[in-house]
């Protein structure tokens, strides 16, 4: 008691670590299941969750530009189908050019972003 009461008046106080509740919503933060959160448990958990975010963000990317190359492949074959009348195709004509450059960007942007983080 009595060294615990100097500590404190140097300014050094000696912490306990805490103890988990049964059913903590802080549980997931311990990982080596020891019943106690650590501030290095609670870095490292904060770092997973980063890199598992980051993991999908590049997967939604990837996703995005997938669909940007297939509807321009799908967009660039439409017009040779029988069922698109051809008083249609001056308008799918008009239209090609905006979706090209706007697919075309996704997809260059989506290569452009990976290349620069593979230097990083």
């Amino acid at each position: 008691m009595l060294k615990s009461i100097c500590d404190v008046l140097r300014g050094t106080k000696i912490m306990t670590p805490k103890k988990l509740e049964p059913k903590s919503k802080y549980a997931e933060f311990d990982l080596d299941g020891d019943g106690t959160v650590t501030d290095a448990e609670i870095s490292r958990h904060h770092e997973m969750l980063q890199q598992e975010l980051a993991e999908e963000k590049a997967d939604t990317q990837r996703r995005m530009a997938w669909v940007a190359m297939v509807s321009m492949c799908v967009y660039a074959v439409l017009p040779l189908f029988p069922f698109i009348p051809e008083a249609r195709l001056a308008t799918l004509a008009s239209l090609s050019d905006m979706l090209f450059l706007s697919q075309a960007s996704v997809v260059g942007l989506y290569f452009g972003a990976t290349a620069y983080m593979a230097k990083k």
